[in-house]
């Protein structure tokens, strides 16, 4: 039987947000530009050099002030204007896009958020199909199962990869359309791995994945698999709703974005309080 192939983690978090990676693109271009900019004297600055110059010849030398001065310093100040001013349009450009960036990934979170998600519907389908055709494989059962075993065990571990890379995506898109301290308890608890992480307590091992002290592997992958529970929320805002009921989460400190502006109580048992999430 083929294998249904699933196509990793894009290299760019935001391939799937065409508006987002031409700013991304256009930013980067804009950067260099200015980075490869000659250092050159404002106007104000050359002309004050030319002045400065024939002051210090008299101070020094007792040479009389040109009579061209002004000529000379209006010479100095008009050619250093071009220069001056291609910095200055750069160095704004620069400030503005990166300015705007945060909203065009708040825009466009949700797409790249909606296709991983579909990436990973993929995976845990291909994950049943070995399951169902040579069981849950470890490295022993996977060598007793002959060619076929040991085929799926290595996807198996492949598939692994890709789980990573696909979560490691997940979050850095998290990260720039929510707060960081929210979001960390969320991980740590793993509820943007899994649904109903409260309410049903994940198994020990798992638990230690999503907290981050093990590795993913392949009996995780199973997991995924067969709990039914593995998911990926499509924004900040699905993935809170789905964690209402867990211990405080902290207050946001950026106020970049709305979706954490809803008042949430949460308790914990030996200081209960209101926190904004």
């Amino acid at each position: 039987m083929a294998r249904r192939k699933t196509t990793p983690a894009p290299a760019s978090v935001w391939d799937a947000a065409p508006d987002v990676k031409q700013a991304e693109k256009l930013l980067d271009e804009t950067r260099e530009r200015l980075r490869a900019l000659p250092s050159t004297p404002s106007p104000e600055e050359a002309r004050q050099a030319v002045i400065d110059a024939a002051v210090n010849a008299q101070r020094t030398d007792g040479a009389p002030i040109p009579a061209d001065i002004g000529e000379r310093a209006a010479e100095a100040y008009t050619a250093a204007l071009a220069p001056h001013a291609e910095r200055l349009a750069l160095h704004t450009a620069v400030n503005a896009l990166s300015r705007r960036m945060p909203l065009l990934k708040s825009r466009a979170s949700r797409v790249v958020l909606e296709a991983l998600a579909s990436q990973l519907s993929d995976i845990l389908t291909e994950v049943r199909a070995i399951v169902e055709r040579s069981g849950h494989l470890d490295g022993d059962s996977a060598i007793e199962a002959g060619d076929q075993g040991i085929e799926d065990y290595k996807r198996l571990r492949e598939l692994v990869g890709v789980v990573d890379e696909l979560r490691s995506v997940q979050r850095s898109v998290y990260t720039e359309t929510g707060d960081r301290g929210v979001l960390s308890t969320l991980y740590r608890e793993g509820h943007d791995q899994f649904r109903g992480v409260r309410s049903e307590p994940l198994p020990a091992a798992v638990a230690a994945v999503v907290a981050g002290r093990r590795r993913r592997d392949v009996p995780f992958l199973l997991y995924m698999a067969d709990s039914g529970r593995a998911w990926l929320p499509v924004d900040v805002e699905e993935l809170t709703d789905e964690a209402r009921d867990a211990e405080d989460l902290g207050r946001p400190d950026d106020g970049r974005n709305p979706l954490w502006q809803r008042e949430t109580t949460v308790s914990e048992p030996s200081a209960p309080h209101r926190s904004r999430i």
